[in-house]
Protein backbone atom coordinates (compact mmCIF):
# COMPACT_ATOMS: atom_id res chain seq x y z
CA UNK A 1 0.00 0.00 0.00
CA UNK A 2 1.09 3.68 -0.93
CA UNK A 3 0.17 6.91 0.12
CA UNK A 4 -0.57 9.67 -1.78
CA UNK A 5 -1.15 13.44 -1.90
CA UNK A 6 -4.82 12.73 -1.17
CA UNK A 7 -4.45 9.01 0.97
CA UNK A 8 -4.43 5.69 0.68
CA UNK A 9 -4.00 4.30 -2.74
CA UNK A 10 -3.41 0.60 -3.15
CA UNK A 11 -2.55 0.74 -7.14
CA UNK A 12 1.29 0.95 -7.83
CA UNK A 13 2.27 3.38 -10.48
CA UNK A 14 5.81 3.25 -11.54
CA UNK A 15 7.97 6.14 -12.34
CA UNK A 16 6.97 6.19 -16.08
CA UNK A 17 7.97 10.02 -16.68
CA UNK A 18 11.37 9.29 -16.39
CA UNK A 19 11.75 7.28 -19.46
CA UNK A 20 8.60 9.19 -20.80
CA UNK A 21 10.53 12.66 -20.70
CA UNK A 22 13.94 10.76 -21.96
CA UNK A 23 11.99 9.71 -24.78
CA UNK A 24 10.36 12.74 -25.63
CA UNK A 25 13.99 14.55 -25.33
CA UNK A 26 15.50 12.08 -28.00
CA UNK A 27 12.72 12.73 -30.54
CA UNK A 28 12.76 16.45 -30.36
CA UNK A 29 14.66 18.43 -33.03
CA UNK A 30 17.54 19.98 -31.71
CA UNK A 31 17.10 24.24 -31.75
CA UNK A 32 18.42 25.62 -34.36
CA UNK A 33 19.10 29.38 -34.32
CA UNK A 34 18.60 31.87 -36.94
CA UNK A 35 20.33 34.47 -36.74
CA UNK A 36 20.08 38.23 -38.01
CA UNK A 37 22.07 38.93 -40.92
CA UNK A 38 21.86 43.13 -40.43
CA UNK A 39 22.48 45.19 -37.87
CA UNK A 40 19.56 45.71 -35.83
CA UNK A 41 19.60 49.34 -33.81
CA UNK A 42 16.85 48.42 -31.10
CA UNK A 43 18.22 45.47 -29.82
CA UNK A 44 17.71 44.47 -26.17
CA UNK A 45 20.82 44.23 -24.95
CA UNK A 46 19.34 40.54 -23.57
CA UNK A 47 18.72 39.08 -26.99
CA UNK A 48 21.56 38.08 -29.43
CA UNK A 49 21.86 37.40 -33.22
CA UNK A 50 18.04 35.52 -33.25
CA UNK A 51 16.89 39.18 -32.44
CA UNK A 52 15.63 40.42 -36.11
CA UNK A 53 13.51 43.42 -35.35
CA UNK A 54 10.72 44.51 -36.34
CA UNK A 55 9.92 42.32 -39.17
CA UNK A 56 6.04 40.28 -40.25
CA UNK A 57 4.85 37.13 -39.11
CA UNK A 58 5.16 35.68 -42.99
CA UNK A 59 8.95 36.86 -42.93
CA UNK A 60 9.26 35.08 -40.16
CA UNK A 61 7.68 32.04 -41.42
CA UNK A 62 9.75 32.08 -44.36
CA UNK A 63 13.30 32.46 -42.17
CA UNK A 64 12.31 29.57 -40.28
CA UNK A 65 11.48 27.09 -43.21
CA UNK A 66 15.24 26.69 -43.46
CA UNK A 67 14.92 23.50 -40.68
CA UNK A 68 13.03 21.89 -38.08
CA UNK A 69 13.74 23.73 -34.80
CA UNK A 70 14.34 26.68 -36.00
CA UNK A 71 13.53 29.74 -33.68
CA UNK A 72 14.26 33.47 -33.67
CA UNK A 73 12.89 36.80 -31.95
CA UNK A 74 10.91 39.19 -33.43
CA UNK A 75 9.24 42.35 -32.31
CA UNK A 76 5.51 42.76 -32.85
CA UNK A 77 4.32 44.93 -36.17
CA UNK A 78 0.76 45.32 -34.24
CA UNK A 79 2.13 45.96 -30.63
CA UNK A 80 5.17 47.62 -30.99
CA UNK A 81 7.53 46.70 -28.20
CA UNK A 82 6.11 43.18 -27.86
CA UNK A 83 8.29 40.63 -28.74
CA UNK A 84 7.71 37.03 -29.96
CA UNK A 85 9.47 33.59 -29.77
CA UNK A 86 8.79 32.32 -32.62
CA UNK A 87 9.93 28.72 -33.76
CA UNK A 88 8.94 25.72 -36.42
CA UNK A 89 8.10 22.33 -34.96
CA UNK A 90 6.28 19.65 -37.36
CA UNK A 91 4.49 16.96 -35.27
CA UNK A 92 3.40 13.88 -36.38
CA UNK A 93 -0.40 13.09 -34.61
Amino acid sequence: MSYSAVGYTDEYRPPVWKSYLYQLQQEAPHPRRITCTNEVENRPKYYGREFHGMISREAADQLLSVAEGSYLIRESQRQPGTYTLALRLVMDL
